[in-house]
This record gives structure tokens, C-alpha cells and sequence, in this order.
């Protein structure tokens, strides 16, 4: 009998890096270049079928990444089962930000343990941080992983939800 799981994800990282663009390419496959900061957070929802056919409905919280959202932030990751930390290829200090303040914040207010993932967006575009960079931003939070993404292009979208989806069943 396939099993129905709801999970609470949050996307998070410096203002800019691409996390509403990616959550709108995995949910509606289509991408605005269009740039409006979040306000507070956005939720939303994307109903996933494993091929043994069990379901889940994963709620994506899209945190604003702006300072001023600071003293919101351990409301919006009340909750929450896995994080997406996105740093922007293009801007090397969004993954020393990761490592000193993201990783940091999302694990006092949802658990130590909260599996982590680290998209390095933007990788259609000219990089400044390298792969060794994100690695070691990877390795030193302790994230299950990392992996290239292009919110543009769709690179990877849905194998980066998917490796975090995975990662919380199984630690479920």
C-alpha cells in the first residue's frame, strides 16, 4: 500500500541567489527574469510520486534573505524536515554567508540533525566561486550534498528537490 507524507522544506540564502527561481522552475517548470525580493516568506506546494507509488506533498517555505526578515525567520523554520541553501555562483561570499550565517541559523531554530542541501545556482553564467568552494562550504555545515543548479535552464532542478525529498524520508 503506497504511503502519503507530508513535508515542510525551507529554501534559504543570501538575497538574490535564485531561491524563488528555483522553487518556480521545480513547481510550475517556467522562470521569470524578472527579480522582486520576498517579502517574509512565500509557501508552496508540489505534490511528488515515487515509482513505488508512494506520494508526497512537499511545502517549500521561500525565506526572504533580506537582513531586515532576521527576527521572522525562527517562525518560518518552525517545522521544518529539510533546508535548501542556496549560494550564487556568480558571487563567491553567498557561500562564506552559507557557512557563517545559514547553516548556523536554520540549524538552532529546526534542529541540528535537519538534512542540508547546498545548491550552487547560476551555473549557466561566468563563476566566481569554484567547485572547491562549494565543496568545502558543503562539507564544513555537514550538508547531505551539493549540486549545481540553473533556475534558467532548469539544470538539475528537480534532482536537487528530489535528493532533499529522498533525504528526509529516509531519515523519517
Amino acid at each position: 500500500m503506497p504511503q502519503k507524507y507530508k513535508l515542510k522544506a525551507v529554501i534559504i540564502g543570501e538575497h538574490a541567489a535564485g531561491k524563488t527561481s528555483l522553487i518556480k522552475t521545480f513547481v510550475e517548470g517556467k522562470f521569470s527574469a524578472d527579480y522582486r525580493p520576498t517579502i517574509g516568506t512565500n509557501i508552496f506546494i508540489k505534490k511528488i510520486t515515487f515509482e513505488n507509488g508512494d506520494e508526497a506533498t512537499l511545502t517549500v517555505w521561500d525565506i526572504a534573505g533580506q537582513e531586515r526578515w532576521t527576527s521572522m525567520r525562527p517562525l518560518y523554520y518552525k517545522g521544518s524536515s529539510g533546508a535548501l541553501i542556496v549560494g550564487d555562483l556568480t558571487r563567491k561570499s553567498t557561500f562564506d554567508q552559507i557557512v557563517k550565517f545559514w547553516a548556523p541559523d536554520v540549524k538552532r531554530h529546526a534542529g541540528e540533525a535537519i538534512p542540508l542541501m547546498v545548491l550552487a545556482n547560476k551555473c549557466d553564467l561566468p563563476r566566481e566561486a569554484s567547485a572547491d568552494d562549494v565543496e568545502s562550504c558543503t562539507k564544513n555545515i555537514g550538508a547531505i550534498g551539493s549540486i549545481d543548479t540553473s533556475a534558467k535552464n532548469g539544470d538539475n532542478v528537480n534532482e536537487a528537490f528530489m535528493r532533499l525529498t529522498k533525504a528526509i524520508l529516509k531519515k523519517a
